[in-house]
């Protein structure tokens, strides 16, 4: 994916989605497709981010940057990644 800092992320309406951590572990229940994923830190930190409120990929990436001590740029492409992932999975879409 290529990285756009004002595209817009947000969590589809009809997900419904429900967070659970264990030690660490951060699991996220789609109530919509009765889906359960365990995902890692950073994936969580992103969807925690759009439960909140819809976010700009430049807020999501400095988030992750933040979090990771590391310069944007990384924290860019592996955000790319991410919500790549979650798009796929159908717990996050770009917002219309």
């Amino acid at each position: 994916m290529i990285f756009e800092p004002a595209r817009l992320w947000q969590i589809p309406t009809e997900a419904d989605l429900r967070h659970r951590e264990w030690e660490g572990e951060h699991v996220f229940f789609h109530g919509a497709a009765g889906d359960t994923h365990r995902f890692s830190e950073a994936a969580a930190m992103v969807l925690q981010r759009l439960m909140e409120e819809p976010s700009d990929e430049s807020t999501l990436a400095g988030l992750l940057a933040e979090a990771a001590e590391v310069d944007v740029e990384p924290a860019q492409a592996a955000l790319g990644a991410i919500l790549d992932e979650l798009a796929r999975l159908e717990y996050a879409e770009p917002a219309r």
